[in-house]
């Protein structure tokens, strides 16, 4: 499914907070930051283990804090035989192909285009993780800019939708229909002459190229809305070690 590869997870366990009385979740939003907090949860399938006190921060200008109050175990330790046990953040995109020798039928491709898994060895008592969001394409207004920027991506610009990407992020199903692949093939600014990029940068940022898992479907669509679900396997079992290429991650008192 789609939601097996869009998550942020301070700590993705089988939480339930029905099982006890003392168990919330609360959240609090004043318009710079949502912070949701999950307060003396246990676990549904192991209730004895103790209870869990942690929180996720999320900040406008695209931070992300992790707080660990009350972790009784190791994370390492915590089953993962009835929930998926997940520390980072993932993220994936849908994009719908129609298949012109099959009237009717749509291939619906996810793209995971990135993943940041944390330690769970770090993850203890009284510690937070601070995620930092490394510059992308997107951040670019302009043709000039996009096309000799050197962030790590490889950023082109589409006059059409006068948007800087590498093709790869939320928008790009308005990228392939708008057909931004074809224009973006060569660093080309309207009025002017192809932009040559220089060998030396200034920027002080690493960034690597995105790497992706690629799962497929096809399915006859018999109406005109588009497929809700998508049957694929469970990705608990696949790693890509992408451990924060995607972002400056910094550990305190872990």
């Amino acid at each position: 499914m789609l939601t097996a590869t869009q998550y942020i997870a301070p700590l993705m366990a089988n939480f339930d907070p029905s099982v006890s009385r003392n168990s919330t979740v609360r959240y609090f939003d004043n318009g710079t930051a949502l912070v949701v907090q999950w307060d003396h949860v246990h676990l549904q399938d192991n209730y004895n283990l103790g209870s869990f006190t942690f929180q996720a921060t999320l900040l406008t200008d695209g931070r992300i804090i992790f707080g660990y109050k009350e972790i009784p175990v190791l994370v390492t330790q915590i089953s993962s035989t009835n929930h998926p046990v997940k520390v980072g953040l993932s993220d994936a995109f849908v994009v719908v192909h129609r298949i012109q020798q099959i009237p009717n039928v749509r291939r619906r491709t996810i793209y995971e285009y990135h993943r940041v898994e944390l330690q769970m060895s770090k993850i203890t008592n009284i510690s937070a993780v601070e995620m930092t969001p490394l510059p992308t394409c997107l951040q670019f207004n302009e043709c000039g800019s996009c096309v000799s920027s050197q962030i790590g991506f490889n950023c082109s610009w589409c006059s059409k939708l006068q948007r800087c990407s590498s093709g790869f992020d939320r928008h790009r199903q308005d990228w392939v229909d708008s057909g931004c692949p074809e224009e973006s093939k060569e660093k080309m600014c309207e009025d002017t002459e192809p932009v040559e990029t220089s060998s030396q940068t200034t920027t002080t940022v690493r960034a690597t190229t995105t790497q992706f898992r690629v799962l497929t479907t096809t399915r006859r669509a018999t109406t005109s809305q588009l497929p809700t679900s998508l049957p694929t396997e469970d990705d608990t079992k696949i790693a890509l070690h992408l451990k924060d290429n995607g972002g400056t991650v910094t550990c305190y008192r872990c």
